[in-house]
């Protein structure tokens, strides 16, 4: 069985589909200037979740 992913002290369930099982990942704020600056290299970073059962993609930023 997966291991529950936990953010600030709760289990994650996804908002779509209600599935407990998420692929973990890094990833950055997605911000439409910053690329055409060339500027993605200080966008804000972040951690996000993927549901295995839909692929919709949770993020959490400090």
């Amino acid at each position: 069985m997966a291991k529950d992913s936990i953010v600030n002290g709760k289990k994650l369930k996804c908002l779509i589909c209600g599935y407990k099982e998420f692929e973990k990942i890094n990833t950055k704020l997605n911000k439409k200037w910053l690329p055409a600056l060339d500027l993605e290299l200080f966008s804000r970073r972040g951690i996000a979740y993927i549901s295995k059962n839909c692929g919709f993609k949770h993020e959490f930023f400090k």
